[in-house]
């Protein structure tokens, strides 16, 4: 079980923001005591994306970037980083933010011949 915090930090989001989505029953949480946990399938089924399966589940445990990280990371403009996107770049869209899991951004890009060393996102 996650806690706010930690599912905050896999959106890049603000617990403030987790928790709003929380009490308004975007999110599916338990509370226990004065705090709530979240399950990963709860923490999937907000993004738009397809669940993962199941020898693909530790890969999105990853915590989600966004572009922004990705074009700092990478260093490109995020211009550029839209354009992949437009063109396929795999994407989670989380409450209507564009967020990327860095093992599919790394998969795509290899694909078209760039090759990134491991754990580039970090």
């Amino acid at each position: 079980m996650l806690s706010v915090e930690q599912v905050a930090t896999h959106f890049s989001l603000r617990p403030d923001t987790i928790r709003r989505k929380i009490r308004t029953g975007e999110i599916d949480a338990i509370r226990i005591g004065r705090t709530y946990r979240l399950a990963w399938p709860d923490v999937w089924a907000c993004e738009d994306g397809p669940m993962p399966k199941r020898a693909r589940i530790p890969r999105y445990q990853n915590d989600l970037i966004c572009k922004k990280t990705i074009a700092a990371a990478l260093r490109v403009s995020v211009r550029t980083v839209e354009r992949w996107i437009d063109v396929g770049l795999p994407t989670r869209s989380v409450f209507g933010a564009v967020r990327c899991n860095p093992h599919d951004v790394t998969d795509w890009l290899k694909l078209r011949g760039i090759d990134l060393p491991q754990d580039w996102w970090t």
